[in-house]
């Protein structure tokens, strides 16, 4: 048994795959199985990173400032 080759994908917005459960941030770089990769794509929810991708995904995030 062999592991799926995987591919480095800049998620655009938050998702969650309904068939894995799994759930992506938007902005952030994850290793996704090709596969998935290629439905995500179509589906208009990765893209590969650019090297402007790394340097915000790098990043921390900011702290929200909202009232409450």
């Amino acid at each position: 048994m062999t592991d799926a080759r995987k591919k480095e994908a800049f998620i655009i917005r938050d998702f969650k795959d309904s068939g894995t459960e799994t759930a992506f941030a938007g902005g952030s770089i994850v290793a996704i199985e090709e596969g998935a990769f290629a439905n995500y794509e179509a589906a208009g929810l990765v893209r590969k990173p650019t090297a402007d991708d790394r340097k915000d995904a790098s990043k921390p995030a900011a702290a929200s400032s909202a009232a409450a």
